[in-house]
């Protein structure tokens, strides 16, 4: 995952299954016997930490792998040659690189660390054979497939049809939802967010200056506050109306239960 595809730490063990942010994801999207937990588990024991800004994978990979983000934020991108990035998906603790039906072809965009992160390398011939034998997994990754489609049209709308303030809006409230879902959020309702105003305005479409002029609009509103990495939305429920946010895209629309 390094440029140079090396682990930046020794693989370990030590992680239980019932910690593993995948496995508690697809639990939560089909019902996984303890037999299908136990083949997953063993799929992911071997992760390694990568340091914020770390390539996972790059654009043209086809080494037949996907990683599974276990920890900390990655994003996927696109890069321009002359060094514009447009960021099409932020990916959370229980997501994989890219979704299977992609796998056996070369990446179409980078994968990148936004904080540090824990990941695992999966060898897409190994994933196939778990597959194959748990019905339950499969039934999971697809559902994860369809729940990420929706993601990426709720991007699109962001980005063709609201306005600035609106995108920002509604990139927040995404966010604190994941967020929340992922038991990341303080008591506080506040959570790290280290993302520059030029990395928000590769998700939205903006520049970073125009990012900062809606920051600070929404702070003034009193919506959110937004300080060395760490945002607090102060009311949600303004906001969401702001964006016209329903946050029914981001169901998991299965039935598992937990672990």
């Amino acid at each position: 995952m390094s440029p140079a595809g090396a682990p930046l730490t020794h693989p370990t063990r030590e992680m239980p299954a019932n910690s593993n942010a995948l496995i508690r994801r697809l639990q939560s999207l089909s019902r996984l016997t303890p037999t299908e937990r136990s083949a997953l588990w063993e799929l992911l024991h071997a992760w390694e930490w990568v340091p914020a800004g770390a390539v996972i994978e790059r654009e043209g990979d086809c080494s037949g792998a996907i990683h599974a983000l276990l920890a900390g934020l990655a994003c996927r991108h696109k890069d321009f040659r002359d060094g514009r990035r447009q960021i099409i998906a932020i990916l959370f603790p229980g997501d994989l690189s890219r979704n299977l039906g992609g796998a056996a072809r070369p990446t179409d965009h980078h994968v990148r660390a936004l904080t540090r992160a824990k990941v695992v390398r999966i060898a897409l011939h190994h994933l196939e054979a778990v597959i194959e034998a748990n019905p339950g997994i499969e039934r999971a990754l697809h559902t994860a497939t369809i729940v990420e489609g929706a993601v990426l049209r709720a991007w699109i709308v962001n980005l063709g049809q609201r306005q600035a303030h609106e995108r920002l809006a509604h990139l927040f409230c995404e966010i604190a939802h994941r967020m929340a879902n992922c038991d990341l959020s303080r008591p506080d309702g506040s959570f790290e967010l280290p993302l520059t105003q030029k990395e928000l305005g590769a998700a939205l479409g903006l520049t970073s200056v125009h990012v900062n002029r809606v920051l600070q609009k929404l702070r003034a509103e009193a919506l959110v506050e937004f300080d060395n990495g760490v945002l607090r939305i102060r009311e949600m429920e303004r906001l969401r109306g702001i964006a016209n946010f329903d946050p029914a895209y981001l169901s998991n629309w299965g039935h598992g239960q937990a672990p």
